[in-house]
């Protein structure tokens, strides 16, 4: 059964502009499961709103990434219903419970209660809470149980199975 990776936003900026800032190995791993993607081995899913958050790229990284979606390769899930209700369950959660003093940002619910409902095995993001100091940084939600126990890391490369 093919794996089922869910990408942040973030991982498509770091997969099209070549980012290194995070590490040679984490761009690696991104290219390395999209293009795997590529030969079906893979499932790679977001929210639509990943749209609205890659912004900035040349053109011809940008028809990539149009690309992308256009050759099924990764599928864009739209925030409907079910989608929003968990996202909301995600929201009240952390506000009931907050981590550090921090609240789950409404665009970061969205993207788990995507990745929850549409059963991805990973959430792929290098969200670490630095950027915004008011928010949660996904990858300390590793596991968490509110989450159904989603594995939220940073992309990295497998290590093959010797046995």
């Amino acid at each position: 059964m093919e794996k089922v990776y869910y990408w942040d936003a973030c991982i498509y900026l770091a997969w099209l502009n070549e980012e290194t800032t995070h590490g040679e190995e984490c761009l690696r791993a991104i290219s390395s499961i999209a293009t795997e993607n590529r030969e079906r081995k893979n499932t790679v899913i977001t929210s639509a709103i990943t749209y609205c958050e890659v912004l900035g790229l040349i053109e011809e990284r940008e028809k990539v990434f149009r690309g992308s979606f256009r050759s099924q390769d990764h599928t864009a899930y739209d925030v409907d219903s079910a989608i929003a209700i968990k996202a909301r369950e995600l929201r009240s959660h952390f506000i009931q419970n907050p981590e550090g003093n921090r609240k789950l940002a409404t665009p970061d619910s969205i993207h788990l209660a995507t990745a929850i409902l549409y059963k991805a095995d990973e959430f792929w993001t290098f969200d670490d809470g630095k950027k915004d100091k008011k928010s949660i940084g996904l990858l300390n939600l590793n596991r968490h149980p509110a989450l159904g126990g989603l594995v939220v890391c940073k992309p990295y490369i497998a290590q093959p199975n010797l046995i």
